[in-house]
């Protein structure tokens, strides 16, 4: 679908690092005010299209504090849609979807102590879960695990913008959890568990589920989990293709990706239209290199993008305007983010 965007980020691989001062522990203020701003720079006016805006509020409902930095906090979102408002979404065309509780049945969300049903009534924005009666299958051209897949209607509607709004993070599995990850929760409630299904890939005189996996699993087989997640993740990528990629990484997160980790108030947003881009970008910003990512480089194998970033067009605003990034090490967090995988060796 056409949308308005600032000309040098119709381009797959432009990538642009937002970046605004923050305190210690921002306030939705910091957040809301980010998020209009990066759209600003991104010059972006939706034509009058319904939006669907895909948080990362996996498991909401179970933190129930918006503060955590483990979710994409609602008042980043609120201030995507007090600026979608003003620039062409359709009125009353605006959508978050997600599953605040990653359950496996069809009772209703109530999305109490997430934040975002507090800020969905302020802006008008509609909450919506993807069971399976607002999901539609789709076929995964030259599947590598996945030949089909019932994903949210929102999500692949032809007349709505999609914009992919991941929490900067780390991941047990994923090692960085960013734009592709989040995809998994526009996935049917019943069939999105994708580090489950991996771990059923693996050989089975190699798992013990008796013993914790810090007393067995290696990184080989480590990597071998992860190639069975980037199979996947790469198959719902084929089907499902974001308008427009938005990392909230106000707070960006380490550890986990859940309970334990740390926050960083880096006061970041990475955008694109190319989710590969985005992703190696903002891995490149916590500390890794995405051409060792073992989901990126399926990800550039199958053709979704490119994750080399040499190969990557970077850009920052200095004075109010875009500017190419001429040193890449500016734009990384001032410590590398650490992993959680709990495996042998791992501190």
């Amino acid at each position: 679908m056409d949308f308005e965007i600032h000309p040098i980020f119709k381009d797959p691989d432009a990538v642009l690092v937002y970046h605004e001062p923050v305190p210690e522990k921002p306030g939705s203020e910091d957040f809301e005010r980010i998020a209009i701003n990066v759209l600003e720079r991104l010059q972006i006016d939706v034509c009058g299209y319904k939006v669907a805006i895909k948080p990362n509020l996996t498991s909401g409902e179970h933190f129930a504090d918006p503060d955590t930095g483990i979710t994409t906090h609602p008042a980043f979102v609120g201030g995507l849609i007090s600026y979608l408002k003003g620039h062409g979404a359709k009125p009353g065309g605006i959508y978050i979807v997600e599953d605040p509780r990653d359950s496996d049945d069809f009772n209703p969300r109530h999305w109490n102590n997430t934040g975002y049903k507090e800020m969905a009534e302020a802006t008008g924005g509609k909450l919506r879960c993807p069971s399976t009666y607002y999901c539609v299958k789709k076929d995964v051209p030259q599947p590598l695990i996945h030949g089909k897949r019932n994903v949210s209607r929102y999500a692949v509607d032809p007349d709505t913008l999609l914009i992919n709004v991941p929490k900067m993070k780390t991941h047990n599995l994923g090692i960085t959890s960013l734009c592709m990850k989040n995809l998994m929760g526009l996935d049917d409630v019943f069939e999105r568990h994708y580090c489950g299904q991996a771990w059923h890939d693996l050989p089975a005189d190699r798992v013990h589920d008796d013993r914790p996996k810090n007393e067995w699993m290696d990184g080989e087989l480590h990597e071998l989990w992860q190639t069975g997640l980037a199979y996947r993740l790469a198959d719902l990528a084929k089907v499902i293709k974001p308008g427009l990629n938005v990392v909230e990484g106000v707070i960006a997160r380490d550890g986990t990706g859940f309970n334990r980790g740390r926050n960083f108030p880096l006061g970041v947003a990475v955008a694109g239209i190319n989710q590969v881009a985005v992703d190696s970008v903002a891995s490149f910003i916590m500390g890794f290199d995405p051409q060792n990512l073992i989901y990126l480089k399926i990800a550039n194998k199958a053709g979704l993008g490119n994750n080399d970033l040499s190969a990557l067009h970077i850009y920052i605003v200095e004075n109010d305007k875009i500017t190419p990034c001429r040193n890449t090490l500016s734009i990384k967090s001032p410590e590398p983010f650490r992993v959680i995988r709990d495996i042998m060796g791992d501190a």
